[in-house]
Formats: C-alpha cells, structure tokens, sequence
C-alpha cells in the first residue's frame, strides 16, 4: 500500500543544447547523472530530480541536456521519523517521478529532430549515497525531520 501520493509535479528547468562539435560518424556515450534531494515539512514530501547529461566536457554528446523536476507529495503517516521509513518514502516518490523525467526526455529529445534517447529504468533501492548504477546517481535525502 502506498505510503504517499502525488499532490503536484512541474518541470522546473528545461535546458538543451546542440554540440554542434559532433559531426559525422561519431561514436558517443550518454552518461546521464540524476540527482535526488527531498525534505518534509508536516505531511508534505518535496523532491527535486534533476537530470543533467553531458557535464564532463572530455566525453562529448550530440547534446547537453539539464532537466529540473519538482514534486509535492502527500504523506499517509507524517509521523513516521525513523530513518527507515523516510528512505522508503523518498524512494516512492522517486518511484513516481522518475517516470515523469523518463517521458519528458524522450519526447523533448524526439521534438528536437533526432531519435529519442530513453533514459533507462533506475531503482532507487539499488542505490545508495556514493554508488553509480548505470552512471545515475542519487543523494542521500536531506533536510528530513
């Protein structure tokens, strides 16, 4: 049973750019990192997914994508503060979101004219603080109660 629900998302920031640099028959790599951070206040959850591919200039792509996520959710049980609880609560609301990024970064990349690149899944409780899966990397929450 679901320990929160989604109140409200938004994008927050959307920024793409060409590497007008990659030309040709160029081989590539995405390496594309996320970034988790919540806090909670009362019964609400707020968490920011941020996105960014291409930061590392010695490994270029055919572009540079930064994308800002925002969710607002709900808590079932605002009075849970053992440390236990709010990693699962932190990893639901991931859970919920990330789907959310997964489809704006397709759609946008197809929009800009070129095949759409699908981020892949990420389970967040395969992560922890200072492990990479897949390049994807998720912070410790902080500012939890």
């Amino acid at each position: 049973m679901p320990n929160i629900s989604l109140a409200y998302y938004r994008v927050n920031e959307l920024d793409f750019k060409f590497n007008e640099a990659i030309t040709g028959n160029v081989s590539f790599q995405i390496k594309p990192k996320i970034e988790c951070k919540a806090a909670k206040k009362e019964d609400n959850l707020f968490v920011n997914l941020t996105l960014k591919i291409n930061e590392d200039i010695s490994a270029p792509v055919p572009f540079n994508l930064k994308v800002a996520l925002a969710g607002t959710f709900k808590l079932k049980d605002a009075s849970a503060v053992d440390e236990v609880t709010q990693k699962a609560q932190v990893s639901e609301a991931f859970n919920v979101l990330y789907p959310y990024l997964r489809s704006i970064v397709s759609s946008f990349t197809l929009q800009c004219n070129i095949p759409a690149y699908i981020l892949p899944t990420v389970i967040p409780e395969q992560l922890t603080e200072s492990e990479q899966v897949d390049k994807f990397i998720i912070k410790k929450p902080q500012g939890l109660n």
